[in-house]
């Protein structure tokens, strides 16, 4: 029988299998020459895994192949956090499974001991960069609009500052149920501000935001130091409400967003101890209002439809020697 192939990889990418944008990484790391190893959330089990925590090594084993992290080695880490091990609901799966499942996502967890490394994102970051008051307090601090907003559970308590005739609502946390085979994702709605009224709410808190109604969306993509900004259109025009409820109609091209507000996105970003985000913005009146950030935001259909060069950016930053080694930030 041959010997394993042994890999020592300078970027270790924690993905899932069927990650499009992944795919665009890993294809750059490879054209630049660097040593990396994927794993794929689906592929856990297929390994013979043992973490060392205090030699701070992870050796990850088959019969073709042997991987050996080493913290002393490994510069960047891709952390993509697997969509299956992250469901909301856990409703019919079976106990084992649901163990399973827990245990695993633990385990990516505590592949945080790679501290030296630099991580993008590193989940710590990740985590709290994904509620919403905090990236809206962060977003006013660094000198965007922001929309009136509240996080409430009675619509008496509204106020004067969300005004208009509709409100949009939101949920706090990504809206993702199931029932039996079904799933439910929550979007953006705009609600008749008369349709709230007398509407039991008290059950759980929502966000209620002044609606942007006369509005071009922009995404503009952070990496670091470096940030691209498309504009979303559905006929040449702006979305009315959520556009990716109309996602296989709308269409993505490059707008020059002012360096200025360019400038505030990558000041986001670093004040959320980010290195990379996807960040929402909406043009109303002459007027960039920030909406919101994802940490872990897609970005493959940006770089399929718009050429941004985003996979390579990231490729070398994952691949770049850090001159000092300085853990999370």
């Amino acid at each position: 029988m041959p010997l394993a192939k042994t890999i020592r990889p300078e970027v270790l990418v924690l993905a899932s299998r069927y990650d499009l944008s992944c795919d665009y990484v890993v294809s750059a790391l490879r054209k630049a020459g660097h040593a990396y190893f994927r794993l794929n959330s689906e592929d856990l089990p297929s390994y013979s895994l043992r973490l060392d925590p205090c030699r701070k090594r992870l050796s990850c084993h088959t019969e073709d192949v042997r991987v050996e992290v080493d913290a002393d080695r490994l510069v960047g880490v891709y952390f993509r956090r697997p969509t299956f091990l992250r469901e909301a609901s856990q409703a019919g799966r079976r106990p084992e499974e649901q163990f399973r499942r827990a245990q695993w996502a633990a385990f990516l967890r505590n592949l945080m001991i790679f501290d030296t490394a630099r991580w993008v994102n590193h989940p710590s970051r990740t985590y709290e960069a994904e509620h919403k008051m905090i990236q809206l307090r962060s977003a006013h601090e660094v000198g965007f609009d922001v929309p009136a907003t509240y996080c409430l559970n009675s619509e008496h308590l509204l106020g004067s500052r969300v005004s208009g005739p509709r409100v949009a609502i939101k949920g706090l946390d990504t809206v993702l149920v199931r029932s039996d085979t079904t799933e439910f994702f929550g979007y953006t709605s705009l609600i008749e501000r008369k349709e709230l009224e007398g509407a039991e709410l008290k059950g759980a808190p929502l966000v209620a935001q002044q609606a942007l109604t006369d509005k071009l969306d922009l995404r503009v993509t952070v990496v670091e130091n470096d940030w691209w900004c498309a504009s979303v259109t559905e006929g040449g025009s702006g979305i009315v409400g959520d556009w990716r409820l109309k996602k296989s109609n709308v269409a993505f091209s490059e707008f020059a967003l002012p360096q200025a507000v360019g400038a505030r996105c990558t000041e986001l970003t670093r004040r959320l101890g980010l290195r990379f985000a996807a960040i929402d913005l909406a043009l109303c009146a002459d007027c960039f209002f920030f909406l919101e950030v994802n940490p872990t935001g897609e970005w493959a259909w940006l770089q399929e439809e718009v050429q941004f060069p985003i996979g390579a950016k990231l490729a070398d930053l994952l691949g770049r020697p850090p001159s000092i080694r300085h853990g999370i930030a």
